[in-house]
This record gives C-alpha cells, structure tokens and sequence, in this order.
C-alpha cells in the first residue's frame, strides 16, 4: 500500500491492518523458531553422526594394532615351538647315536 491509500484509510481500517499485520508477524516468528529448531536438531544429528565416524576410525586403529600384535604372538609361539622341536630332534640324534654305541659295545663283548 502506498502512503496515499494508507491516509485514506479510517482508524478501524487502519487497526485491522495492524492486527492482521501483527497475526502475520507472529505466524512468520512462529516458522521461524520452528525452522531453527529444526536446523538444530539436524546440527546435533551431523554432529553425531561426525562422533561415530570418529570412533568407527579409532576402534578400526585399536583392532589394527591388537591384530598386529596377535600376528607377533603367533610369530613368536611358531619360532618357539620351532625351536622346542629342533631341540627335541637334537637330543633324539643323540640318544639313538649313544644307543646304536651302546649295542656295538655290547655285540663287540659277546
């Protein structure tokens, strides 16, 4: 509305006007805080949503590392046990070597 029309108008024309205005404000501030609230709880989804990734990236770096070091517990318990068997080859050698000694002694006496 232009000013001319505005000063045409009657005190009653111009309340209305006001009123209606005012409602008009009220709907618009209304959206409006609905609109933020809304923005709000999508910030806070987004936000959560940003923390698990972080976590997925930290227990995806905890599992890496507690894999590797059950690869280095395995690695040492097969070379352990390597070891065990080598040495139990050792002493079988030389338990069959004092053995097979022990009977060309005893068939050598007879």
């Amino acid at each position: 509305m232009t000013e001319k029309e505005l000063k045409k108008l009657t005190r009653i024309q111009l309340l209305e006007l006001l009123i209606m205005q005012t409602e008009e404000t009220e709907k618009l501030k209304e959206q409006l805080n609905d609109l933020n609230s809304k923005r709000s709880e999508e910030e806070i989804h987004i936000s959560k949503l940003g923390s698990v990734a972080e976590a997925a990236v930290q227990i995806s770096g905890v599992m890496t590392a507690a894999q590797n070091t059950a690869d280095m517990y395995l690695n040492i318990a097969k070379k352990r046990a390597d070891s065990i068997i080598e040495d139990a080859h050792k002493k079988a050698d030389e338990i069959i070597r004092t053995a097979t000694k022990k009977a060309a002694r005893s068939t050598d006496l007879k």
